[in-house]
């Protein structure tokens, strides 16, 4: 039997093909890995089996590739001693091998309180965070990966497990535009083990992995045993045979998905895209579910959208009511989608709202607050016939005006008088009136003088401060985001 692209079952489950891995490991990096002479790759090893025998099998085939290697080593500290003892053990292993070491460590559990996430989530953060980090530090083109035909096919029954498409169930691709390489993706963990003990290579074993806290591991402990012997005795490759299918089925749907996203699609600002309701609904819907998963892939978060997720995103796109948000993925590494009128925003998590006010300086001047923005403050002349002040602008009349001016967020119980109304109105009451999102009102700025706001920035000023239609000297207020978060 035969699997389509470049998949040979012996190396999948056989252990008896471990003699000839390395010359499969160098046709498979050639061809999938996108590995090129000259690559300066930096090798993910964290002293497992997968990771140890990956970094040998490169060390080994260096003069077929033309490798520059270094070695990187994240201690997430959760394993006390014997976390210690892989970090020594890898540098031990990379110093035989004469490869530069880059080891690092952080405090998981303290992150995942901090965050608010599962201890998975900080230490998967954490760790690739620190791999990024080195490779720009040190100019590494490449991160090498020890993932296996076994971390395939739990994924792919993870994520049925969880109710994934097409694109979650393809598994994960040998190379990435990112610099990600998997050059081990088409080899089965048995034969990995065979060839480590052929070449007589220690490893150290995580006792974590044999855990049934965790899905993953009751997946590979349980469930794929159990189907294996109960139902399919081949079915590493059936699984293999039917990502490889799916591979190229996403292939081609990409193209049109990607095409799809230009027509419906614009870019507001820094990790915010705005979709085109009208024109998002005339596309087909098995197209609207993947420019969903493309847009929230667009914000750079590592999330694989579930079907009811995308389930949900659809019911928020179609609904009737404005104003709606859905928050994806655990905080720190979340994508919020959001609904205002006939548009679907699509943008990286906004920042908290501002809690402490901002003093601005007697003008002119230039503060940027803690919020995220940089005001500025000028004094001159309105003339009868000057243009408009453009949204993130103000004009304000000095005489009506108390000193200090501060820049805050909302506050319960806030009243606003808007520019043209008959009096003051709750501040909820006249941003609802004004088609504001109700989830983006309480991050947008206020303005106030002597308690009272007297501009909602980008919105519009209070009655009370208004220029008169003579003119005359004014004070000028100016706000534009510092960072991207604020930008949207």
């Amino acid at each position: 039997m035969s699997l389509p692209g470049a998949v040979t079952p012996k190396f999948l489950e056989d252990p008896a093909a471990a003699g000839d891995l390395p010359e499969w490991v160098l046709t498979y990096a050639r061809r999938e890995g996108r590995l090129t002479p000259g690559d300066r790759v930096l090798v993910a090893v964290s002293g497992g089996p997968d990771s140890v025998a990956l970094l040998h099998l490169l060390v080994r085939l260096g003069p077929e590739l033309g490798l520059n290697l270094g070695v990187a080593h994240f201690d997430h500290g959760l394993r006390g001693e014997d976390s210690r003892a892989d970090a020594v053990f890898v540098a031990d292993l990379a110093r035989r091998l004469r490869l530069p070491c880059h080891q690092g460590r952080g405090q998981v559990r303290d992150a995942a309180r901090r965050d608010k996430v599962s201890l998975q989530m900080a230490a998967r953060k954490l760790r690739l965070q620190f791999f990024r980090d080195t490779r720009r530090r040190h100019g590494y083109a490449k991160l090498a990966l020890g993932h296996t035909a076994d971390d395939q096919v739990e994924l792919f029954w993870l994520r049925l497990l969880r109710g994934a498409g097409l694109e979650g169930l393809k598994g994960m691709w040998p190379a990435t535009p990112e610099g990600l390489v998997r050059p081990l993706l088409a080899v089965g963990k048995a034969v990995l083990l065979a060839w480590l003990e052929l070449e007589a290579l220690p490893y150290r074993v995580d006792v974590s992995n044999l855990s049934r806290a965790y899905l993953r591991n009751r997946v590979r402990l349980d469930l794929l045993p159990h189907l294996t012997r109960g139902y399919n005795p081949r079915l590493a490759q059936t699984i293999w045979r039917t990502q490889t299918l799916l591979q190229d089925d996403e292939r081609l749907l990409a193209r049109d998905t990607a095409a799809a996203w230009d027509r419906v699609a614009r870019k507001l600002a820094q990790d915010c895209f705005a979709l085109d309701l009208n024109r998002f609904f005339s596309l087909e819907e098995a197209l609207q579910r993947r420019v969903l998963r493309f847009g929230v892939a667009a914000m750079g978060a590592d999330l694989t959208l579930t079907a009811p997720q995308v389930a949900s995103l659809l019911a928020l796109a179609g609904s009737e009511r404005s104003g709606g948000l859905i928050s994806l993925g655990e905080k720190g590494e979340s994508v919020q989608v959001a609904r205002a009128g006939a548009v679907l925003h699509i943008m990286k998590a906004l920042p908290d709202p501002p809690r402490e006010a901002t003093r601005l300086p007697d003008c002119p001047a230039t503060v940027d607050s803690p919020a995220g923005w940089r005001w500025r403050l000028s004094c001159r002349a309105c003339r009868p016939g000057d243009p408009w002040p453009p949204p993130e602008a103000a004009w304000l009349n000095p005489a009506r005006v108390s000193l200090p001016l501060t820049a805050r967020g909302w506050r319960p119980g806030d009243r606003f008088w808007p520019q043209g109304a008959p009096g003051p109105k709750k501040l909820q009451d006249f941003l609802v009136d004004a088609k504001i999102p109700r989830w983006l009102r309480p991050h947008l700025p206020l303005v106030a003088s002597a308690g009272e706001i007297v501009w909602v920035a980008g919105v519009r000023v209070a009655e009370p401060v208004k220029l008169l239609p003579a003119g005359g000297e004014m004070w000028e207020i100016t706000v534009t985001p510092t960072n991207p978060n604020t930008a949207r």
